[in-house]
């Protein structure tokens, strides 16, 4: 066994990028690397918290967690806002302290984050982090120049460490626009399909097509070991879950909330509705859908729960098809349709093209009927192979 000390650094932006980066976490720990998670920028400004079942499996895996605030205070204003946010982390856990204090001290602590140095709290977390270690990987799951923390963070690793991206989503809907050559800031690109391969553009000369692992079999298990919800038992009921996404990428959003209105008055469903995090989830809904707007369950489990599940852009979809879901696509609602890579191979009864189609499918829909999303599974599961054995043969070369 060598005894090259390697170490394994995740940067996190954001709730998403930390789902697709958390079964790496798992299988380089299971490679027995010393594994260091970053919770990066939407952590840091109290967009999103690390979801309760991934923070579980990384203390029993005895994974180190960094938020920002963890790392060294340099200057005034770094100090105050280290100490303010760990304040507002603190004050939240208590339910007799009133909302509208804690609100007025995360709005006070992200007032003081837009004015400190972001860019030296990035190159200070690499710096650090490098020590003791012979080599080191740094997963990231898409090097966003804007985000100034993760920039100067990669920026201070490239050629320190092995910078290797994942997706931010699975790759599954063409760029209409040109796409322009992007420069070679990662050492090794993993990418989900064929397609993307076609379309990719960046300079990287290493790319791998691995599939999606956020979507592999062996995560699912591991998911649901840590899930905290139990399911309830089906009743006749069709329940119904709509993966919601926010005004921009909704090309009626009208429509879109009358339709939402009428599903929840059918008597045959439970409606479910999950707002998507950016737009949708500070957003007040319409008094008839108050008790369907279900902010807080996560997406994994909202699935688990679900019958059919309803989307028009959402690439969380993906979890529907690993869970062999019925799915139904809203082509009518979507700024999109047509782009998407599986739609051309899609069944009829997948792509929904009004209303109509919609309550004729949830009229006629059979929990006993074998379920085909096999469009979708090749965007996942390239040429059928296993994305947790295409990681871990890859990681072993590394």
């Amino acid at each position: 066994m060598s005894n090259i000390k390697t170490k394994a650094i995740f940067y996190a932006y954001s709730n998403n990028a930390l789902d697709h980066l958390a079964p790496y976490v798992f299988l380089c720990n299971q490679k027995k690397m010393e594994c260091i998670v970053i919770y990066g920028e939407d952590f840091a400004r109290h967009k999103v918290k690390p979801k309760s079942n991934i923070v579980k499996i990384f203390a029993d895996q005895n994974i180190n967690t960094y938020h920002v605030a963890n790392f060294e205070k340099k200057g005034f204003l770094q100090t105050i806002y280290f100490y303010l946010w760990f304040f507002s982390q603190f004050i939240d856990k208590y339910d007799f302290i009133p909302n509208f204090f804690k609100f007025k001290i995360k709005g006070l602590c992200n007032r003081v984050y837009e004015r400190i140095d972001l860019e030296s709290i990035g190159k200070n977390i690499a710096s650090k982090l490098l020590k003791n270690s012979d080599k080191a990987l740094i997963f990231t799951d898409t090097w966003n120049i804007n985000k100034k923390i993760q920039n100067n963070f990669l920026l201070y690793m490239k050629g320190k460490a092995t910078i290797i991206s994942t997706n931010h989503t699975p790759y599954h809907f063409f760029f209409q626009e040109d796409i322009k050559m992007t420069p070679a800031l990662v050492d090794i690109k993993l990418l989900g399909n064929h397609w993307e391969e076609t379309d990719d553009k960046s300079l990287v000369k290493s790319k791998v097509i691995i599939g999606s692992l956020r979507y592999s079999k062996k995560w699912l298990t591991i998911l649901d070991q840590y899930s905290e919800k139990k399911i309830p038992d089906r009743n006749h009921k069709k329940n119904v879950l709509i993966i919601a996404h926010n005004e921009t990428h909704t090309s009626d959003w009208k429509r879109m909330l009358e339709l939402l209105c009428e599903l929840v008055k059918r008597e045959d469903v439970n409606l479910t509705i999950l707002p998507h995090v950016r737009g949708m989830i500070n957003m007040k809904p319409p008094m008839e859908l108050k008790n369907a707007w279900d902010k807080t369950t996560t997406l994994d489990v909202a699935v688990r729960k679900a019958d059919i599940v309803i989307f028009w852009v959402s690439s969380g979809i993906f979890e529907a098809v690993l869970r062999n879901k019925k799915v139904l696509y809203l082509s009518f609602l979507s700024k999109i349709n047509g782009e998407f890579i599986w739609q051309k191979n899609a069944p009829s009864n997948i792509v929904i093209k009004n209303e109509i189609e919609l309550f004729n499918e949830l009229d006629n829909y059979d929990k006993n009927k074998v379920v085909d999303n096999n469009c979708f599974k090749e965007i996942i599961w390239p040429n059928g192979s296993d994305p947790w054995l295409n990681v871990s043969n890859l990681l072993d070369k590394i």
